[in-house]
This record gives structure tokens, sequence and C-alpha cells, in this order.
């Protein structure tokens, strides 16, 4: 009985341990960083001059934000990249979840191939996507001269104002297509055999097994998928970066660029920061309506 007791002080002990780490590493990590930021956005560190500044200006930061039009374009940018990887990624990782659910010859090696593109260097995706993508002399728009296009038809692609920023939300959406797929696959394959049985006992056509039985079923998976990819599609510094490094121009200046830009080359501390303050504040707003909207049904 005493060396139980013993055995679970020494566990209990053991555990504290590894929580008083980690909440150390948070807080030093992540809280202050987050407390520091929000705190330079009220600070009047807008210069190199007084890049230490402690003068409290209140919310002029977030007024300059708001009344910069090159700013609001950038976060007009995000929120269209945000659209286009968002629709893209749900419904590339539902149809792929539900074909890699069936049985075919190679299952294993398809589904291994959907990891690739996630453990690659960005960089060096970049680097490819842009050979490829090449409007004069990639392998795509060669294969369209082929098949008869004309020069001045051929898609400019990573290199056109109007298209570079849907492209590089379309190889974002490919490159982090793994972990839905994979996440949505594993909930397909939780779905009780019976459910699909007596489906097709009442004579349930493919689409009405899938809108009434399979998607009833994964919705918490589906729901925390698209909480997840929100919350990525707002995170594409390093992919523009890879691809287009925010041109042709400013064709895909997003919120994350501006933000790089007017801390680390302009010296805007103050103004960057309340960019990223309203870059959070809105991620947050968005998840916790898509959690509250879940948790109503």
């Amino acid at each position: 009985m005493h060396r139980t007791s013993g055995r679970l002080r020494a566990e209990e002990r053991t555990a504290w341990l590894f929580l008083s780490l980690f909440t150390l590493l948070f807080i030093i990590f992540k809280l202050y960083p987050l407390v520091y930021g929000v705190a330079i956005s009220f600070l009047n560190r807008n210069a190199l001059r007084n890049v230490y500044s402690t003068e409290f200006v209140w919310f002029e930061n977030y007024r300059k934000v708001f009344s910069n039009q090159t700013t609001m374009q950038a976060f007009a940018r995000t929120f269209q990249f945000s659209a286009t990887y968002t629709i893209f990624t749900m419904c590339f990782s539902i149809l792929a979840a539900l074909l890699l659910n069936k049985r075919f010859r190679g299952r294993t090696t398809v589904r291994t191939m959907f990891y690739m593109p996630y453990v690659t260097n960005l960089i060096a995706i970049g680097v490819v996507w842009n050979y490829i993508l090449n409007p004069y002399k990639g392998p795509v728009n060669r294969l369209l001269l082929a098949l008869g296009w004309t020069e001045k038809t051929l898609p400019l692609w990573l290199s056109g104002n109007n298209s570079a920023l849907s492209v590089a939300a379309c190889i974002h959406t490919w490159v982090g297509l793994a972990f839905p797929v994979i996440t949505l696959l594993a909930a397909l394959q939780q779905v009780p055999r019976s459910l699909l049985e007596v489906a097709d006992l009442e004579g349930a056509t493919p689409f009405q097994r899938l809108r009434y039985v399979l998607l009833p079923s994964v919705k918490p998976a589906i729901m925390f998928i698209l909480t997840i990819t929100i919350i990525n599609s707002f995170k594409n510094y390093t992919v523009i970066m890879a691809l287009t490094e925010g041109g042709p121009g400013t064709a895909t200046q997003v919120a994350s660029m501006q933000i790089y830009a007017d801390a680390f080359k302009y010296f805007k501390l103050g103004i960057a920061s309340a960019e990223g303050t309203l870059l959070a504040s809105i991620i947050f707003i968005i998840s916790l309506l898509i959690q509250r909207k879940n948790y109503e049904y």
C-alpha cells in the first residue's frame, strides 16, 4: 500500500515537472512575444531613431493601418488568398479521402505520395514551380503551344497580375493537402459499416450515402479541418516568398509580407505590431465563429 502511494506521488511529481517545463517554454516563446507585440502596437516605434520609444500613442497606429490604402489592399489580397486556399483544400481533401477510402491496387503508394509535398522544402517547391509555370520556356506553356494555343493566349501563371495570387493559393493547397486528407481518411474508416449496410439495403444511391451517412458521420473531423485550414491560409508568408516574393508588382503582397516589410525594412514596429494584432484577431474571431457553429449542431 505504501509502495503504491509512493509510486503515485513520484508519478505526480514527474507529471508536474513536465507540465512546468511546458508552461515555462510556452510563456517564454509564445505568451511573452504575443503580449509584447500587442503592447508595441500602442507605442510610437515607427522610425529607426525611436525603435525603443516608450511613448504611448493609444490607437494611433491602428488608425494609420486603416487609413493606409496599401495595407488595406494587402489585407484584401490575404482574404482572397484565404478564400481560394480554403475552398480548394476542403473540396480536394474530401474528394481525395473518399477515393483513398476505396480499395484499389497501389492504394498505399498513393497515400504515401500525398505526404511528399508536405515534407518537401518550400524554397525547393518554389524553384520547381517557377520553372514549371514559366510563361516563356516552362513545360506547361510549351505543352499548351503544342496543343494549338498561341503565344498571345498563353497564361502568365505566377507572372500575371490577375493570376499570380490564385495560382499561389492552388500551389499552397497542393503543398498542404496531406494533413486534411489523412485526417478525413481516418475519420471515414471509423464510420460503422452497419450504417453503410443499412443504406445499401434501403437502396440509397452513392450520392445519398455520401450526403446522409458519410458526411454527417465525419462532420466533427470536417469542422476541425476547416478550422485548421483557415488558420493555415493566413500563414502564407513562406509560400508567397518562395513563389513570387510578393510580385509581380504588388499582386501577391499579402498581409504577412506587408507586416514583414513594415517591421524589418521600414522599421515601423508600432504599425507592424498593429497589423499583426489585427491579423491574429481576425484569425481568432473566424475560428471562434466556426467552433460556435459546430457546437450549435
